[in-house]
Parts: structure tokens; sequence; C-alpha cells
């Protein structure tokens, strides 16, 4: 007995639609909700505590950031996805984008140091100072040293320089050595992870008595930090960087010649060389392009969410919350089609805002076999899992035979 797997050559279409690509990604999610529930279930949650949680995630305030960030974070691996590169590596990118932004905002755009405890009115009044440590023996300042928007400016164009060039290594490693970039890709972030933490209990660890006793950096001047709208935890910047990374890059497809070869990569590189255009540097190019967009969401972490590099004591939870792993859901459920992503970035950020609410009800409830990231993680997983199984079975067909 033995399995023959054949391609299928012509899609099912209605008209011009591809039937598929719209029922695969809307039966992946509601067929994954349903096995999240009956997982939950078994575990003692009650279904009508899970329904309520997940319509409660779908109008959050909290989501629309995850909305908006998980949008850049789905264009980014879009952009990879579609040459073919396989960028698994957004976390590790978004820790670079978190530290380049935490240097330049810290150490560049203010500048923090010790006081005397008799000078700390003088600061109290001082334009552009603000208190960070009142501590009775070395109390701590932060000074502005620019102009604030210039500072978030320079913030976020370092996350992208630094996720950019992060994810240069793996893109060099493809181009000249043919090392598959989905395993790099995947094990930098874990030496991001290290990284981060060298960096954050050594090199920029901050004055205060807090940031000596719990191995993190200083508070963020208040002056930096990103705006957020009212009545919403997103920041103005957030969507500002959402709006252009989706706009460059739609324009970059539509209208320009590095558009197209990028996606020629992805369909058929034989022709890239065929016509005399080195495969390798659109390699590099794609896979920093995307690296610079999650570079730029790991900025916007640090400059509108958490203000601060702390060092990462549970790997499971990193500063990151997993988002670089969330948006590759994001990806596929749009089938890498740019217009698509913003619908799932929603349907998605919704699900990843309920199990964060299903998550505190759960311990409410004394549950102890579903605890931390379980919960957001079997949801995710269990749409990831029913959209790879659809996939399968609508590209290839599998016959037995003895």
């Amino acid at each position: 007995m033995r399995l023959i797997v054949t391609k299928r050559v012509k899609p099912v279409k209605v008209g011009r639609v591809d039937i598929l690509n719209v029922l695969i990604p809307m039966l992946s999610v509601l067929i994954g909700v349903l096995i999240t529930t009956l997982i939950f279930y078994i575990a003692g949650v009650s279904p009508d505590i899970i329904l309520k949680e997940l319509f409660l995630g779908f109008t959050s305030p909290q989501m629309v950031r995850y909305f908006v960030l998980l949008t850049v974070l789905g264009i980014a691996l879009a952009l990879a996805f579609n040459a073919s590169v396989w960028n698994i590596g957004a976390e590790g990118q978004m820790i670079w984008g978190m530290i380049a932004a935490g240097y330049i905002g810290l150490f560049i755009a203010s500048t923090y140091m010790y006081v005397s405890p008799s000078e700390l009115k003088l600061y109290e009044n001082m334009s552009g100072a603000v208190i960070i440590d009142r501590s009775p023996v070395k109390p701590v300042v932060s000074l502005l040293n620019m102009d604030p928007l210039l500072g978030q400016l320079l913030m976020v164009l370092a996350g992208v320089v630094a996720g950019g060039l992060w994810a240069l290594i793996p893109a060099v490693l493809k181009a000249y050595l043919d090392i598959d970039e989905v395993a790099s890709t995947l094990l930098l972030n874990y030496v991001a992870y290290y990284l981060y933490n060298q960096v954050v209990s050594v090199n920029l660890r901050g004055l205060s008595v807090q940031a000596r006793q719990f191995f993190r950096t200083d508070i963020l001047h208040d002056a930096l930090r990103f705006q957020s709208v009212p009545g919403f935890t997103v920041t103005y910047q957030e969507v500002l960087i959402a709006l252009i990374s989706f706009t460059a890059i739609f324009l970059m497809y539509k209208y320009t010649s590095i558009g197209l070869r990028l996606k020629v990569l992805g369909s058929n590189p034989h022709l890239l060389r065929a016509v005399g255009v080195d495969e390798r540097k659109y390699v590099l190019l794609a896979l920093f392009l995307s690296g610079a967009l999650a570079g730029a969401v790991g900025a916007s972490l640090f400059a509108g969410v958490t203000y601060k590099l702390e060092k990462i004591t549970n790997i499971v939870s990193p500063p990151t919350m997993g988002l670089g792993y969330t948006a590759i859901l994001v990806t596929w459920l749009s089938m890498l089609d740019l217009r698509i992503i913003p619908i799932f970035a929603w349907i998605v950020a919704s699900l990843f805002q309920s199990g964060m609410l299903l998550e505190s009800e759960v311990k409410s409830l004394g549950i102890t076999s579903l605890t931390g990231a379980t919960i957001s993680y079997t949801l995710i997983g269990s749409i990831l899992v029913t959209f790879t199984i659809f996939r399968i079975f609508s590209e290839y067909t599998i016959k037995v035979r003895r």
C-alpha cells in the first residue's frame, strides 16, 4: 500500500474568483474556534464563557492596537513569503527594533543622570526635565536632548535599520550558502532573546534603583513616548507606521520593477536568471525589507507600550508578546494578498485579545490546566493546523493504492 500525492492543476473557481481562497481562511477560523472551545470545555471552561470572551475580544479597544501591529507584521511577512523567502524571524527582528529604539530614546534623544536630593525641586520646574527616581540617596532625572518628534522619528528609523540588518544574516546564509532560511530565522529569534538580555542587563542598564534591581533600563522620557488615540491604547504613530507600510509596499508591487522582480522570485526564479538578474540580491532585499518593517513594530512596542527594556525571565512571554509568530497566521489566512491582510489582522487580533481575556477568566475559575500563553496559542494553533490541512487537500490529490 502506498500514497500517491499529485498537485492539482486547476483551482476551483466561481467566475474569476478562486472560491477556495475565500472559503479556506474563513472555515479555518471557524473550525479552529470550535476545536478550541471543545478543548476548553473538556478542561472545565463553559462554552458560554468562551463565547462571551470571544465577543468582548472583537469589541475591545485594546484589540485595535494588536490589529494595527499585526497588519504591519502581516505585510512584512507577506513581502518575504511572496518572494518564497520564508521569514520566521519577525520575533528576533522586533527584538532588535526594540533595542535600537531603546538606545536612541534613552541615550541619544535624552540624558539620564544622578543629581543631589537637594536639587530635585530645581528639576521639577525645569522644562524638558523628568524625575525618574526620587531616591533619597541618588535621585535620577532625565533631560530631553532634542525635539520630541525628531526623537520619535529617530527611534523608528533605528528600529527599521536594526530589524533589517538582523534579517540580513539569514538572507546572506540563504543567498550565498543555500542554508534554509526557515531554520536560520527561527533559531536567530532565540539568539536575539539571549543578546537582548545581555544588552539590557549590562550595556543599557539604567541608573534608577528599580533598573539596578530588576535588570532593566530606565523609563523613557515622557515627551518621547508615543501618544495614544483617545479611547484606545493604539497610538497615532503606530497607525501612521501601518498606513505608510501598507501604501509603500502596495505601490512598490504595483508600479516598480523591484516589486515585479520580488514577485517573480517567488513564482519563477529561473526567469530572473534567464534575463540576467542576480536573484541573490532580491533574496537579500526581501528579507531586509521584511525585517525592517518588523523592526519598526519593535520600536513602536518600546515607545508606545513598555517604555523600557526589561530582562526576559520567561522565554514563553517575551516583550514582543509573540506577535511575530501570530503574524504568520495573519499572512497565511490572507493567502499572501496584501489587500486582505488588514481583514485577517483584525480577526486574529480579536482572537488574540479574546485569548488574553479568557486567560483572566480561567484564572478566576481556578482552572490550573490552562495557564499563561497556553490559551492564546491553543486558539491560534488550532486555526493554523486547520488551515494547513485544508491547503494540503485543496492543492493536492491524495490516493491510496495497493
